[in-house]
């Protein structure tokens, strides 16, 4: 029997055996993990690798190693103190073939250095202010996100394409231009420093704010009488009563009050500002009572008509009410009397009697 190979089987022979041998190469699997996924410079490291074969070797590389560990399929490594910027591990492995397979892996390394330019003390409503932010130096550059949060809310988010080099001190800047308005007051504005991890994954390694203030001329004006808030004008009062009128405004810088009312009476009292007194009330105090609320940017006023009833007069006004009720009543029934008369040919008006109650009357009374 003839156990030549021909050429064609020959090859086919190789090329089995050749993808076989790649494809146990290839499912040899090297895997690198680090401790902290970014670090911060000066602070401590640590790397593992790990295969998935009986390692005959692992040889790993990129940090100065203070403390190592390994076992049959993992290496571990750690440094007490990062003090370069670039840090790149690589792990070799070698199975039970002579030949041995690589893999790498990059470190980013930042610091917490981030400093904020704020606008002035106070910001003037409706104008146009920047907030800047100089971010940490972080290397590779492409690692350093920059966001700045209104609140909570994102406001501005940057980064940068570029690598840079380990050895330049290039910082990425986040300008936010903004106009400002009456909400801003007391708003605070934060720049969060954030490291790019990948696999939509990021690391917050620092953040500074800021809190605004805004000049807004007076608003938001109300009146309180008696404690209960002005909806309506006029409001009424009885002669005699005491009136507490209250002014309040907002505005930055604080507004100042002022009341203007139509006659300078002895039971009027102004103390604290923006809170009148009418003690024992009389028509005399009736009128237009404004408040003036007013800083450097504006003015702002609120007002009520007070209408003072003289208790007096109400009686009189009830009195008359009542005499005309009972005079209208009496000659409803005169009138009712008289028709009946006409309809039966009697009329008697000596035997009309005033009925206090107005309701048809009876045949009795008709006689």
């Amino acid at each position: 029997m003839d156990f030549r190979l021909t050429p064609r089987f020959g090859y086919i022979c190789f090329f089995t055996l050749f993808f076989t041998v790649t494809e146990i190469m290839a499912g040899d699997e090297i895997w690198i993990h680090t401790n902290p996924l970014a670090v911060a410079f000066g602070d401590s490291l640590v790397v593992n690798c790990s295969t998935t074969c009986a390692a005959k070797a692992i040889i790993m590389e990129g940090i100065k190693s203070t403390h190592s560990k390994y076992g049959d399929q993992w290496k571990t490594i750690s440094s007490s103190s990062i003090q370069s910027w670039s840090i790149v591990v690589s792990c070799f492995v070698r199975c039970s073939s002579e030949d041995g397979n690589t893999k790498k892996k990059m470190v980013a390394v930042f610091n917490r250095e981030l400093k904020i330019t704020s606008p002035p003390e106070a910001l003037e409503v409706n104008k146009t202010y920047s907030l800047e932010c100089i971010g940490p130096r972080v290397y590779p550059n492409n690692k350093l996100i920059l966001t700045w949060l209104r609140g909570s809310e994102i406001v501005q988010r940057v980064s940068t394409g570029e690598t840079g080099s380990p050895d330049e001190d290039k910082r990425l800047w986040n300008v936010f231009n903004f106009t400002a308005s009456g909400s801003d007051d007391g708003q605070e504005y934060t720049c969060l420093a954030e490291v790019d991890l990948g696999s939509n994954t990021t690391k917050p390694i620092t953040n500074s704010s800021v809190t605004l203030q805004t000049y807004y001329k007076p608003r938001n004006t109300i009146l309180l009488a008696n404690n209960e808030t002005i909806s309506e004008s006029p409001i009424h009062f009885s002669n005699g009563d005491n009136i507490i009128l209250i002014c309040d405004s907002q505005g930055n810088p604080q507004p100042t009050l002022k009341w203007d009312y139509p006659k300078k009476c002895s039971n009027i009292v102004i103390n604290p500002p923006g809170v009148l007194h009418i003690s024992d009330t009389t028509t005399e105090n009736n009128g237009i009572y404004k408040c003036t609320a007013s800083n450097e940017l504006g003015a702002d006023e609120k007002k009520v008509d007070i209408r003072v009833k003289d208790k007096t007069a109400i009686k009189a006004a009830v009195s008359v009410s009542v005499v005309a009720a009972f005079v209208l009543t009496t000659g409803v029934i005169i009138y009712y009397l008289k028709q009946n008369a006409q309809k039966t040919g009697e009329y008697k008006l000596r035997n009309a009697k005033p009925n206090n109650n107005p309701q048809i009357p009876n045949e009795d009374q008709n006689q």
